[in-house]
């Protein structure tokens, strides 16, 4: 028997009693009844029997029927919304930013089948609280015909749990090649990575490769990184192969952003169409928004 079902029952419990006692008080509000307060009382006690039949009906019916409003915006455990173990090899992690040193180091790693659907993104992106603030499709700067939410568990060097979530959008070819797509990628650290990386305007890596610092909030730095077809570090993702129940790594050049806030590190590759400056700005509102909310 579930939470939802006891609570039920308890209510029904409670109002079984009420009623029981109201009708107490009303047939010895008179040592001697005449008849017709005996008829009276018949009837209250037929309709008494009638309300409790009425609330135990109720109790038994399924908990989306009684108690909706407990469901709404309920924080499911994680093997609730993740059940699928499938096969995988290796972690993505950003080539560049000094995170890469510790989370390559990810050993006994599972791999679940991505949840598809914008409804299911939502659930995942509820158990994790205040961390994740998914954008609505319709306010992309693209429409993506996948959306999906991926998820990698994971023991560090230090014997410590993580968990990697990928929420992508994705506009996919009828066969199979992702054309436009964004994955913004949430993972919980024991420490913030970029804590003595130096803020800079113009940060370059040593491939000569512009890195610019936006503001976050006053405190947390955005790092954004512009994609160079010709050179520069490549981005990875997670993809799926349905066929043979397999998560597999994309490896490809992306626009990628970067952040640490709250205990995650946030990692936000994409490739979309348009002015390319335009879509950076674009851009850099949904890496906010998707790290603070509106």
């Amino acid at each position: 028997m579930d939470k939802h079902t006891m609570r039920a029952l308890h209510d029904v419990s409670t109002h079984k009693e009420a009623i029981i006692q109201r009708v107490r008080h009303q047939m010895h509000q008179e040592s001697y009844p005449s008849k017709p307060k005996w008829t009276y009382h018949a009837v209250t006690m037929m309709i008494t029997c009638s309300i409790l039949l009425f609330i135990a009906w109720q109790a038994t019916q399924p908990i989306d029927q009684v108690a909706t409003e407990v469901n709404e915006g309920e924080k499911l455990p994680f093997t609730d919304l993740f059940q699928t173990e499938v096969e995988g090899k290796g972690t993505t992690f950003s080539q560049f930013f000094p995170i890469a040193n510790y989370l390559s180091q990810a050993k006994i790693i599972k791999y679940y089948a991505p949840l598809q659907g914008f409804e299911a993104m939502q659930s995942v992106a509820t158990s994790l609280g205040n961390a994740v603030h998914l954008t609505n499709s319709e306010e992309l700067p693209f429409k993506p015909n996948i959306q999906e939410v991926y998820a990698v568990t994971s023991k560090m060097d230090d014997g410590s749990q993580q968990t990697q979530f990928q929420f992508s959008f994705k506009e996919k070819s009828y066969t199979g090649v992702d054309l436009q797509y964004i994955n913004f990628t949430v993972t919980n650290v024991d420490r913030n990575p970029l804590a003595d990386y130096v803020k800079s305007q113009n940060i370059e890596d040593n491939l000569g490769i512009k890195v610019s610092s936006v503001e976050l909030n006053f405190m947390n730095p955005l790092l954004f990184r512009e994609m160079r077809p010709d050179r520069g570090f490549t981005y990875i993702y997670y993809n799926y192969d349905e066929a043979n129940k397999r998560i597999y790594q994309m490896t490809t050049r992306a626009n990628e952003f970067y952040s640490y806030y709250n205990g995650y590190v946030y990692h936000i590759g994409y490739q979309l169409d348009g002015d390319p400056q335009e879509v950076q700005e674009k851009m850099t509102t949904i890496a906010r928004e998707f790290i603070l909310g509106k």
